[in-house]
């Protein structure tokens, strides 16, 4: 999920320029009087990720800029409610952590609303996605579908949701003698690293990470089976922050209204990833 590129915490991030230019500066105003007096006096917004996960948040090789579908929705919200965004990066189990002790306003970083994250978090959807199985091209003889990794060991990114749902996959289309070995690893570039050893058969990842992948690398890796578990990435907030959840909430609004979300969508190839609605805690299961 994740790909191993620079690790950085507590960076600040540039400036970001506003799609919608000069125009929004008075729905600024309204926006930002919604938010928390402590946030509004602080004058940041402190947004917890967990690189790297191309295209949503990463940096390239040798730089400290952020990049990515999140980073740059992050921004803008950020600027359209006067806020200066600073992004804390952490190991993807930290994330809830982060938030509920208050270190953090937010997590935004390709993480799922799940209804069992939902007893901490308050979840903003935003993104659609799906869980795929991948590989290396030199195993496309030998793994076609999902039914083929049956015996097979598949990296998956530390205490993600894929962890369960590849798990659970493998009980129910192997037998029992003969299930899915599930090794949790943190990033992308290790499970490729595994996958490319032998030490692994396959990983897992979003959908728009293995497009992206396959832009980045042509020829290189291919799509185990259908997408999976379709579901939506979220904004998170800790259960007291109700406050900051719905200024954001009225601000993604704002932004859709404007074609800022699209354009941002469209930088990244994600158009189809984007929502028609911005739901609160909109996953059932």
């Amino acid at each position: 999920m994740k790909t191993l590129l620079p690790m950085m915490l507590g960076l600040a991030s540039a400036a970001f320029m506003s799609l919608a230019g000069a125009a929004y500066a008075a729905g600024d105003e309204k926006l930002a009087a919604a938010l928390p007096e402590a946030v509004r006096a602080a004058g940041k917004l402190n947004v917890t990720i967990s690189l790297a996960y191309p295209p949503m948040e990463f940096s390239d090789a040798g730089s400290t800029d952020l990049k990515g579908f999140d980073i740059d929705l992050a921004k803008a919200i950020a600027e359209r409610l006067g806020l200066t965004p600073e992004f804390q990066n952490v190991d993807f189990p930290q994330l809830i952590p982060q938030v509920v002790t208050g270190r953090s306003d937010l997590i935004m970083t390709a993480f799922s609303d799940k209804v069992e994250r939902q007893t901490q978090l308050d979840f903003i959807d935003y993104f659609k996605t799906g869980n795929v199985f991948y590989s290396s091209t030199d195993h496309q003889g030998e793994i076609k579908t999902e039914a083929d990794l049956c015996g097979k060991t598949v990296a998956v990114a530390t205490g993600t949701s894929w962890v369960t749902w590849a798990e659970e996959l493998g009980k129910s289309i192997c037998p029992a003698d003969k299930l899915i070995t599930v090794i949790q690893i943190p990033t992308q570039a290790e499970h490729i690293m595994q996958i490319r050893q032998g030490r692994a058969q396959a990983s897992v990842i979003g959908l728009e990470g293995l497009l992206d992948l396959m832009k980045q690398e042509p020829g290189k890796f291919y799509q185990i089976g259908a997408v999976g578990e379709v579901n939506h990435y979220g904004i998170a907030f800790a259960k007291a922050n109700g406050q900051l959840r719905d200024a954001v909430h009225a601000t993604l609004d704002a932004l859709k209204a404007d074609g800022t979300y699209a354009q941002i969508l469209d930088r990244y190839g994600l158009k189809e990833a984007g929502v028609e609605e911005f739901k609160i805690n909109g996953a059932t299961k």
